[in-house]
Order: structure tokens, then sequence, then C-alpha cells
């Protein structure tokens, strides 16, 4: 069985991402078991009037933004009767996903890079570029 990390935000590239993963599994009859992964960044807090209540609760929402994110993904998975786990992370995307990959021990992470358009297009975005060099397994970009 592989282990696929699929790295899920939301976007249009992520839910073709999730896409060509449904449609490898049904065209090679795989077995695969996906890891999805939502990541949501720290919050950056400025100022002397934070407190750790207003910490803990802004963490708190990250946290059930990111499970709310994977709700759609599961299902998916879940229709199409392909094993899988969710888990959230904070703190830098590209680093959240290296560290996903290796604890989970994953065979493969796919994931989604958006497109800038005209000329800057043709470059990766840079957390798909920063995944691309932090992970030591193969990353599938779909676009």
């Amino acid at each position: 069985m592989r282990k696929i990390l699929l790295a899920f935000d939301g976007s249009d590239s992520s839910k073709r991402a999730l896409q060509y993963v449904l449609d490898f599994v049904r065209m090679h009859a795989a077995t695969l078991e996906v890891h999805l992964l939502n990541v949501q960044h720290e919050p950056a807090l400025y100022g002397e009037y934070v407190n750790d209540e207003m910490i803990s609760n802004m963490r708190h929402s990250l946290e059930v933004a990111a499970i709310e994110a994977l709700q759609w993904p599961a299902e998916q998975l879940q229709t199409a009767e392909i094993a899988h786990e969710k888990h959230t992370a904070f703190g830098n995307v590209a680093e959240q996903i290296a560290i996903a990959a290796k604890q989970l021990q994953c065979d493969t992470v796919v994931m989604g890079t958006r497109g800038l358009g005209s000329f800057t297009g043709m470059l990766l975005g840079s957390v798909a570029t920063r995944v691309i060099h932090e992970v030591s397994v193969p990353v599938l970009l779909v676009k």
C-alpha cells in the first residue's frame, strides 16, 4: 500500500489534486492510504493588548477552519472507499508538509499549485518550490 500526503487548502488547484488522486485510484485499481493535511498560518500578533485568552481563541478558530477545510475532501475519499486520515497543522506551510510527510512515512506528496498568469505563470509558487526542496519523497504538483 502506498501512503500519499495530500496537502489541501480548499483552492481550485488543491481540488484538482484531490481529483487526480481519485482518478488514479479508479484507473489503476490502486490501493492507497491518503493523509489529508491542512496547514493554517499562525496569526501574526502585534501590540500590547494581546493576552493568552485571545491567542487561544484565535488558535481554536484556526483549528476549526482547518477541520472544516478537510470535511469535503474526506467525504470524497470516503465515497470512493479510499482509506484516509485527516491532519491539521499550524505554522509555515512548506515546513509542516515536510514534517508531516516524514512523520507519517508517506511515499509521495500530492498538492496543487496556483498559476500566477502570463510570464510568472511559468514559475512555481513559493510554497510548492519550498516543498520540493524540503521533502525527501517525490512531489506531484497539480495545476
